[in-house]
């Protein structure tokens, strides 16, 4: 779909609710910008967020792998997502886009039917059901970034049918079947199906796993043409790449369990994530190597001091000239890792086809602080320690230690 395509869906789609809403009877505006029809059933509301985003690096300089210069502070508008949601009756619906994007300017467009509550059919373009901080809304995330294992081991949006449910209080449950795990991405899979289950065995609390499996096909070789690889990626969270992409062939596997716990201002977060990636005839020579696994895990806490309870959407007590906003302080520390499933011995490589893969590593500590003055309008700050595990793939290297990069967002919400 061309970017003006795109573009237009939003508008056009706000202005047909808009003319369904108008010609019926009892029609209410709002609160925010919501149109709704009770005697119809239908509600659509715009829905939308803009980030811009401030980055400074402390104690380090990185060089670009392609232009050779180094990195600088930059400021940057980071996302710009707008869109609309909307019901009638048990049928549901979004669409959302981004211009910003550097992959697809589109990002969910789908329609769900509600058959019963143990029983919700979506189909269309969404996020596939697999670790928590990745079906997170980047608006409402704890950090400026994700954990890594959501960014380099999780999936993206692709094209799917997917059902979903309540089963009583203590579970609920998504499974579907995708095109793929990430519509615009480079290193897609083919045909993937994803799977998620989460339990409530008490109030607060909820543990989760998930699972995701697909085909990669690695690409032709040919005369004149170099393929490219497409496995798993490694770049820490100021951007930093310390593990570059194998070549990957075959099943590509993710299995992650998740942990959260909140009670009133405070929560606890805890996931794992692993992906394993087959690389049958990618050798030197093109025989088979061990698989590429890459390991993932992070812990989170915060806490609003200003009382408010966590939940999705902080709602400040009292807004700015009121009072404080609401102000959450939090601590995350993470890490991400790279190696083979083959036995350590012999030569430790770091080429895209060495049998014995050189392991990578980024642990990082990550301490914040976010501030609502009012619901609509959050300004975050982060404190991110890096340390990686190979001093080699450092960026600079040889240097063992600490890397530190202060992370800014300032996000405007539609209210």
């Amino acid at each position: 779909m061309t970017r003006a395509g795109t573009a237009g869906l939003v508008p056009a789609a706000w202005c047909v609710s808009a003319a369904l809403l108008a010609a019926s009877d009892n029609v209410r505006w709002g609160p925010g910008p919501t149109l709704s029809a009770p005697a119809a059933g239908f509600t659509v509301s715009l829905t939308g967020y803009v980030q811009g985003d401030a980055r400074s690096f402390r104690n380090w300089e990185a060089g670009d792998e392609d232009t050779g210069l180094l990195r600088s502070d930059a400021t940057d508008l980071r996302r710009l997502r707008l869109g609309v949601e909307g019901e009638w009756k048990r049928l549901g619906f979004e669409v959302d886009f981004d211009p910003r994007d550097e992959g697809d300017h589109l990002k969910d467009a789908y329609l769900e039917l509600e058959i019963a509550k143990p029983l919700t059919v979506r189909a269309g373009q969404f996020k596939l059901p697999l670790c928590r901080e990745f079906l997170t809304s980047a608006g409402k995330i704890d950090f400026v970034e994700r954990a890594l294992l959501a960014t380099h081991i999780g999936p993206a949006r692709d094209l799917g049918v997917m059902v979903s449910g309540e089963l009583g209080d203590l579970a609920g449950y998504q499974a579907g079947v995708f095109a793929g795990d990430g519509r615009t991405r480079r290193d897609r899979a083919g045909a993937t199906i994803a799977a998620r289950i989460v339990l409530s065995p008490l109030k607060g609390l909820e543990l989760g796993a998930s699972f995701a499996s697909g085909d990669v096909e690695a690409e032709t070789e040919a005369p004149g043409v170099e393929p490219r690889p497409l496995g798993f990626l490694g770049e820490g969270p100021a951007g930093f790449e310390f593990y570059g992409r194998r070549f990957v062939n075959g099943r590509r596997l993710r299995a992650g369990g998740e942990g959260a716990f909140v009670s009133g201002p405070a929560s606890l977060k805890a996931e794992f994530l692993q992906g394993r990636e087959e690389r049958l005839g990618q050798g030197p020579v093109f025989e088979d190597l061990p698989e590429q696994v890459v390991n993932g895990w992070a812990v989170s806490a915060t806490w609003l001091l200003t009382g408010e309870k966590k939940k999705r959407t902080i709602e400040p007590g009292a807004s700015l000239f009121r009072g404080p906003g609401a102000i959450e302080v939090g601590v995350r520390y993470e890490s991400l890792r790279f190696d083979d499933a083959g036995p350590d011995s012999g030569f430790e490589g770091a080429g895209n086809r060495a049998r014995n893969v050189r392991p990578g590593a980024d642990r990082i500590a990550t301490g914040g602080i976010s501030w609502w003055p009012a619901a609509w309008i959050r300004i975050t700050g982060n404190v991110v320690v890096e340390r990686f595990e190979d001093a080699l793939l450092a960026p600079e290297p040889g240097r063992q230690g600490s890397y530190v990069t202060l992370l800014g967002r300032l996000q405007l919400q539609v209210p």
